[in-house]
């Protein structure tokens, strides 16, 4: 018997996942001399299939294959049959073991691990954007922002641009106080990105007076003070208009209530 392998990988993706699997299996064969391994990717059609097959046969290769469409699959056992070719199928059993457990039948969708990958990290991106540019650190983030989100303190700017960063967009924020001049660049952002977040004033002094509760303030105190709030409110309103930005009232709703809003705003 020849002391050397041959082995073809085919799929239908990248075929990058089955590769390692290979490899993890060859490693148990340490005595084998040489190790032939050719990979086989973006396979799509039944003619393409069979030169492929039809090569592996010449060389006395063993078939491995990953693919995800029923008809690729089963002309490739096909021909491993008719020809002796040693094939395995790494996905046919467990997408068929799953698919009666479940009553589901699979996509086949080539590649959608791949596509979750980059939706993951895509989310990644999304939230170190996001903590990179919360509370109007380095304004030149809000020209790469999907959405800029701006409000007085206590509208809850910073969890709703993580919730909303958790779903992928690029969100910066930038609290609003009467006395700070507000970043030049801002007026360069589209007003269809910029979202104000406005409430009633005593709403407002709800929250902050449960926020200086909870860091020991007390006495009297600007920041829960009802006519400072109203001026704060005020001046927001009229950032806003100047701005041409969207406002959403956030009186008594959920975070989630108020990212989807600016979600049908995208």
């Amino acid at each position: 018997m020849s002391n050397e392998i041959t082995i073809y990988i085919m799929s239908d993706s990248i075929g990058e996942t089955i590769q390692k699997n290979i490899n993890a299996v060859l490693a148990q064969f340490s005595n084998v001399e040489k190790k032939n391994v050719r990979r086989f990717s973006f396979i799509n059609s039944k003619e393409e299939l069979r030169s492929i097959l039809e090569e592996a046969v010449s060389e006395k290769a063993i078939v491995a294959t990953t693919f995800v469409s029923k008809e690729l699959n089963h002309y490739a056992a096909e021909f491993s049959k008719e020809n002796q070719l040693e094939y395995v199928d790494f996905m046919s059993p467990l997408l068929e073991m799953i698919s009666r457990q479940t009553g589901v039948e699979p996509e086949e969708k080539p590649g959608s691990i791949y596509r979750m990958n980059e939706r993951y990290f895509k989310q990644v991106e999304a939230v170190e954007f996001a903590v990179r540019y919360d509370d109007g650190k380095e304004p030149q983030g809000f020209l790469k922002s999907d959405i800029v989100i701006l409000g007085i303190s206590r509208t809850s700017k910073t969890p709703l641009s993580m919730y909303l960063a958790n779903k992928s967009y690029k969100v910066s924020n930038l609290p609003l106080i009467p006395e700070v001049a507000l970043p030049d660049v801002l007026h360069q952002v589209p007003s269809e990105k910029i979202v104000g977040l406005i409430a009633e004033p005593v709403y407002i002094q709800k929250i902050r007076q449960s926020r200086a509760d909870s860091m020991g303030l007390t006495g009297k105190n600007t920041y829960v003070d009802l006519a400072r709030i109203t001026e704060e409110i005020a001046y927001a309103r009229r950032v806003y208009e100047q701005l041409g930005a969207t406002i959403i009232n956030i009186d008594n709703k959920a975070i989630e209530e108020t990212a989807s809003l600016i979600e049908a705003l995208l």
